[in-house]
């Protein structure tokens, strides 16, 4: 079996995927039953050893864990702690849910004028600045008025009416609403529209993991792992460990496809809709349509292609790696919105597609970023996966 690479692929059926999930098989200073466990206490001027601590925060609807190797359980207590204050943070001002948030009233307090943003916001702000360029705008934060929308639309399994989906399409556009600056004094932003809706779904997550991190590490702790509702990144490996062993199940728990990487100093993302999808009745919005889709009888996800203003078909999913949460995280939008096909930008082509459980996922040219290796996996009750051995080899054509 051979991998296919993005663009190698016209078929329809290729640009279906299930959601890929996360499970973190953590490498070293793990107790025999996979729970975190603490050394024994320190003797007098001994040091304790290195133990594996894990913490959970919910926030931005799904699990935070951070798993922290430290030997001062204090500190590790503390750095916990920080790291999950700056991920609240983050969403404080990020979220588009609550009408308070300072992203929901940026739009009407700019109107086309310059105004001045807080810290966390311009670190979102500045992240998908970046990242809407190096997605050539697969990934734009301006979809959220279409969002808004279309989510109302999945619970009532009804289609939007098209004047209102026309009205809100008209308002989708990065580099025509926004523009932000940062001169490493004060961070500003204007937004041209008051009527814009930002929705940093797509980017936010992957702020605050890199940004918990960076407490972690400023507080001495440099072995640490975090996973926010599977926006992946690794800091440095337990003791005598190459990496942070992680397993994705593309196609789910009960899944027999599983893919496995060491993680050191880098990320991993994955974008799907298996928990937000559903079928609409009624007629379908226009270019759907006319793609000869029946719109009782096609099933679509929650995220909207910001090139075609259309929401994806379900299901699909995606897998990118990165430098940093926040590139994987917006990327593997920008994949799962893009598919199989060829980009020629070296970032997005660092990640996997998935169209369909009976068949080879897409392959970047460029997969994976440095600090994701990928290892043999071996499926339940049987030999080692011939599929991720093609998957290895594929890499170096």
């Amino acid at each position: 079996m051979v991998h296919r690479r993005h663009g190698s692929s016209s078929s329809a059926a290729s640009w279906l995927g299930w959601i890929a999930a996360f499970v973190a098989v953590l490498a070293g200073c793990i107790g025999p039953h996979g729970r975190s466990e603490a050394t024994a206490p320190r003797s007098s001027g001994a040091e304790a050893a290195p133990a594996l601590r894990v913490y959970e925060h919910l926030a931005m609807g799904t699990l935070f864990r951070l798993t922290l190797c430290a030997s001062d359980p204090d500190l590790a207590d503390r750095a916990a702690a920080a790291a999950f204050r700056r991920v609240d943070g983050v969403e404080r001002v990020a979220t588009d849910y609550k009408a308070t948030s300072e992203a929901r009233r940026l739009p009407a307090a700019s109107s086309g004028q310059w105004v001045e943003v807080s810290a966390d916001l311009g670190r979102v702000l500045g992240a998908s600045k970046l990242l809407v360029e190096a997605s050539q705008g697969a990934f734009d934060p301006t979809v959220g008025a279409l969002t808004r929308h279309w989510r109302r639309a999945l619970r009532r399994h009804r289609w939007p009416a098209p004047s209102v989906w026309e009205g809100a399409s008209r308002l989708v556009g990065w580099d025509e609403q926004v523009s932000y600056e940062d001169d490493g004094v004060r961070r500003r932003c204007r937004v041209r529209d008051p009527e814009l809706r930002l929705d940093f779904g797509g980017v936010a997550k992957g702020v605050a993991v890199d940004e918990a991190l960076a407490v972690v590490e400023a507080l001495g702790i440099h072995r640490a792992l975090m996973d926010g509702g599977g926006d992946l990144r690794a800091l440095d490996p337990p003791p005598g460990a190459d990496g942070w062993r992680v397993e994705v199940l593309p196609f789910g728990q009960n899944s027999t496809t599983r893919l496995r990487f060491l993680l050191a100093r880098a990320a991993i993302a994955t974008s799907g809709d298996t928990y937000q999808s559903g079928a609409l009745e009624g007629s379908p919005l226009e270019g759907l349509a006319g793609a000869g889709v029946e719109g009782a009888a096609m099933h679509y996800g929650h995220v909207i292609d910001p090139l075609s203003r259309l929401p994806l078909i379900s299901p699909r999913a995606s897998v990118m790696t990165a430098a940093t949460a926040a590139e994987a995280d917006a990327l593997a939008t920008a994949r799962l919105v893009i598919g199989p096909m060829e980009t020629g930008r070296v970032a997005l082509e660092r990640g996997l597609f998935f169209g369909g459980e009976d068949q080879e996922p897409c392959v970047g040219r460029h997969f994976p970023h440095d600090g994701a290796v990928p290892l043999p996996t071996v499926t339940p009750n049987a030999a080692p996966s011939r599929s991720n051995e093609s998957l290895l080899r594929h890499r170096d054509e």
